[in-house]
């Protein structure tokens, strides 16, 4: 019976364990990716949140291309289906405006609430990537998250 010492054997595994890894990742080899699907995205954050009772009314030109929607505070608790723009909402606020599907190279936004305007801005939205599925695995969209601050005037004055 021959023996081997515990540092050679170690090796050895070591030995397999990479050649196991680099054989994986050769040019052709499987990879593994999940099926999630994304989609391109401008996300408009306000900051603060918007807190006044009202009805709140947003209008979004993406390069020509006009999207509107509106939410109501405080909120009913019950959505409309929006195919236009998503409002996602805080505890007693609105945080989020979301469109989704698109990819513009500038942002017009305009806010009021109760017909008192709020915001009528231009940004420039900044792309990132995300791979839901993992490196290397498609789809591939870009994301762009934007922060905009909003002062709001209090219910009933008008701007």
């Amino acid at each position: 019976m021959s023996f081997v010492s515990p540092s050679r054997r170690l090796g050895r595994a070591t030995t397999a364990i990479v050649f196991i890894g680099l054989a994986s990742c050769r040019a052709g080899g499987a990879r593994r990716c999940t099926e999630a699907a994304c989609s391109d995205e401008v996300e408009i954050k306000f900051e603060p949140a918007l807190t006044a009772p009202g009805h709140y009314y947003f209008k979004v030109d993406l390069d020509g291309v006009t999207r509107s929607c509106s939410a109501y505070l405080p909120s009913s608790g019950q959505h409309d289906i929006m195919p236009e723009c998503f409002i996602i909402e805080g505890n007693r606020s609105l945080t989020t405006l979301s469109i989704l599907g698109v990819r513009p190279k500038v942002v017009a936004l305009y806010v009021a609430r109760d017909q008192a305007v709020l915001m009528d801005t231009r940004v420039a939205p900044i792309y990132g990537v995300e791979r839901p599925n993992g490196p290397g695995c498609l789809p591939e969209c870009s994301v762009a998250h934007v922060t905009v601050a909003i002062k709001e005037p209090p219910p009933g004055a008008h701007r």
